[in-house]
């Protein structure tokens, strides 16, 4: 179970990484910026599909984060 938790740990704290790299890109560099929008949704796009696949195979008391 704690595998499970990693991943989804990892995946939001990845999210969180390309959020800001894409704030810190400022207005110099849209594609870039772009980008790393694009990277932060699919980041935290994954959190929540491991999240919502965990608790369907092990239920919402037993996986409740």
């Amino acid at each position: 179970m704690k595998e499970m938790e990693w991943v989804i740990g990892t995946f939001r704290y990845m999210g969180e990484i390309w959020e800001v790299r894409g704030e810190n890109m400022g207005g110099e560099k849209p594609g870039h910026r772009a980008y790393a929008a694009r990277e932060t949704s699919r980041w935290h796009r994954w959190a929540e599909t491991a999240k919502t696949e965990f608790v369907k195979t092990l239920g919402e008391e037993t996986f409740p984060l």
